[in-house]
């Protein structure tokens, strides 16, 4: 019995405060949630393929796929100048994350040789460095958006 009232309030609970929610925060965390599961799976496996399928040594698949932060601090960098730029904005700088992500993948994809596999790790980087300063801005952009209508809104 009072596992059940413990539930039906939680669930009150939730369902009250899940609606306040912008939907392009929900796209982003859906999306967000949706690349960390393959980020995860490729994380994971990358590492095994490169070493068992490719034939690259340990270290040097470790060296390749850390490049990736190199160049996704040059990406966050640019990626937010872009995002904040009145010409190119976030959509903008979003899509061009997808673009240059989705290139990296395709290279990821065509390794066979450490050179290809640090240039594919460098142009995912990049990728992922052009999306977190957009995508961060929108997710600030529609609080933003929640906080006025609530401040506005009568009790």
């Amino acid at each position: 019995m009072t596992f059940n009232l413990m539930k039906l309030a939680s669930q009150s609970q939730l369902s009250s405060w899940l609606p306040s929610i912008h939907p392009q925060v929900w796209i982003f965390a859906i999306g967000r949630f949706f690349s960390e599961v393959g980020t995860g799976f490729t994380l994971f496996y990358a590492p095994i393929f490169f070493v068992n399928q490719v034939g690259l040594s340990a270290t040097s698949v470790g060296v390749a796929l850390g490049s990736a932060s190199i160049s996704g601090i040059v990406g966050r960098i640019v990626g937010g100048s872009l995002a904040d730029s009145g010409h190119w904005g976030r959509r903008r700088t979003l899509l061009l994350a997808t673009a240059i992500s989705a290139s990296g993948s395709l290279v990821l994809a065509a390794t066979s040789n450490f050179t290809i596999l640090v240039i594919g790790s460098l142009i995912s980087g990049l990728g992922i460095g052009f999306y977190w300063p957009a995508a961060e801005a929108v997710v600030a952009d529609a609080s933003e958006i929640i906080a006025a209508k609530l401040l506005r809104s009568p009790d």
